[in-house]
């Protein structure tokens, strides 16, 4: 597929109508709500996107972003490549009520004659593959869980770290 450059703004239900295919490069600077979780606004995503109407005749736009997203591992505090294959599916629906019967399968995306600017789109579903807290894997990250990070030890995680906290760092009863 030819990559093209991305429109600013999109009229779902006309590309659907036309079966329209769009691929292109969004740069990260272009992503504001996104660049506050990045370490760096430089690169960009890939975007592969299709429109089209399903059996039922509901509008969609489907696609897939892939791309690295620079973020700082909250282990070592570096920074590092996320790579991202994130894929949508959303149903184009102009009310509430529309929505609410889409199929299971779709997202709703709710347009109403305005144009949707492409980005913000982009934007959200970025935002949705984000981790909650971004890693290293634990095999290639400079720190190793319970190493000394900046002289400071990291923290026991799990459901009973603060149990053991309180027993003064003591093992199980079991283990005594």
């Amino acid at each position: 597929m030819l990559k093209e450059r991305l429109p600013v703004h999109i009229d779902p239900l006309r590309l659907a109508k036309a079966g329209r295919h769009l691929a292109g490069t969004l740069p990260l600077a272009q992503l504001q709500r996104l660049g506050a979780a990045l370490a760096s606004n430089e690169g960009a995503i890939e975007v592969e996107i299709e429109f089209g109407f399903d059996q039922q005749r509901i509008p969609y736009m489907r696609g897939t972003l892939r791309g690295d997203l620079p973020l700082v591992c909250q282990r070592c505090m570096e920074q590092m490549a996320l790579p991202v294959e994130a894929t949508f599916n959303l149903g184009v629906v102009g009310s509430e009520a529309q929505a609410e019967r889409l199929p299971e399968h779709y997202d709703p995306l709710l347009y109403q004659d305005e144009p949707l600017h492409l980005a913000d789109i982009i934007e959200d579903e970025l935002l949705l593959a984000l981790p909650i807290v971004p890693k290293h894997p634990e095999a290639s990250c400079p720190v190793q869980a319970g190493e000394e990070v900046g002289g400071e030890t990291e923290a026991p995680s799990g459901p009973f770290a603060g149990l053991r906290v309180l027993k003064g760092g003591k093992q199980d009863i079991d283990n005594r």
